[in-house]
């Protein structure tokens, strides 16, 4: 090809990049690398996020909320207060102060789906639970709303007679079977002592009558710091379900529940929330981080000097 020819095809190319600059350069400083440019290391914002709403047959209404850490490698965070807060005030504490950075695969690779939910009682109906975030020199202020069909979420049999998992503390006690969850009764630990954490846990499936779909799976375990004010190390942060199933396969004709476990060391005094994810993600009907698919499970911890 002819230097003439290679200038011609250039001068196009040229000409886009002499337009485009000026017009990057006219967005506001904070809009240019959000949301497609490249993430930081450090210093981007957690972005509060509302990940649907279930109506509850008591006339109560299930508000799921999640957040996604935009940094690459910085964990942020954000005591309970006027930087995270939830309104109206009577919600407030049920999120997260704790913003790990994820990176998974799919298109929510980075976001936490229902790291928990709130219900909002039936004479509160239409009331709106807001999250309001700071971080990253930014706030965020997400609605959790339950207007909008697109953002309606059933807590009833899935395709292939899946369930939510349920998680309870002991024989006999409450059991948990949603992102709501329930509280394990508050223990306390000193500082370096590790602390043992268990539950129970079972797949719920209804799947009498689905070809070649067995009735029970092996389920998946994700513990993960929920508050505090430093972080704690797990010892066994996630067991998915398919190494659960090689390591220790359930008999998938037999409904029991299984015990898990995992040791938790706190390395500064104060108080702390452990939560325990438990999935449902083998099963053919379900999905690795679809909101239909675990139940969360809640352990306060006070940790003393």
């Amino acid at each position: 090809m002819s230097c003439l020819k290679v200038s011609r095809l250039l001068l196009p190319m040229l000409a886009g990049l002499l337009v485009a600059a000026p017009l990057h350069a006219q967005l506001p400083e904070r809009a240019r690398d959000y949301p497609l440019g490249t993430r930081s290391k450090t210093g981007e914002i957690v972005a509060p996020m509302f990940n649907g709403w279930i109506a509850n047959e008591d006339g109560t209404t299930t508000l799921i909320f999640g957040f996604a850490n935009q940094n690459r490698e910085e964990t942020v965070d954000v005591p309970l207060g006027p930087n995270n807060m939830l309104e109206p005030a009577q919600f407030q504490g049920a999120q997260p102060t704790h913003f790990p950075v994820y990176s998974r695969r799919g298109f929510v690779g980075i976001q936490e789906r229902g790291a928990f939910g709130v219900v909002v009682p039936a004479d509160m109906a239409g009331t709106e639970v807001i999250w309001t975030l700071t971080s990253g020199g930014n706030t965020y202020s997400i609605p959790g709303r339950a207007t909008s069909a697109a953002y309606e979420l059933s807590a009833g049999v899935s395709a292939a007679g899946s369930l939510r998992p349920a998680i309870r503390f002991s024989e006999g006690g409450p059991e948990s079977t949603n992102e709501v969850g329930i509280y394990a009764e508050p223990k306390t630990v000193k500082v370096g002592q590790p602390l043992t954490l268990s539950a129970q846990m079972q797949d719920r499936g209804e799947r009498d009558g689905y070809a070649d779909v067995v009735p029970y799976y092996d389920l998946g375990t994700f513990w993960a710091m929920h508050q505090g004010p430093a972080k704690a190390e797990i010892e066994t942060p996630e067991i998915p379900g398919s190494v659960r199933a090689e390591n220790n396969p359930i008999d998938p004709y037999v409904n029991e529940w299984t015990e898990v476990s995992t040791q938790v060391t706190f390395p500064e005094p104060g108080d702390y929330i452990i939560r325990l994810r438990v999935d449902n993600f083998e099963a053919p009907d379900s999905q690795f981080d679809n909101v239909c698919c675990y139940s969360n499970a809640y352990f306060p911890v006070t940790v003393n000097p």
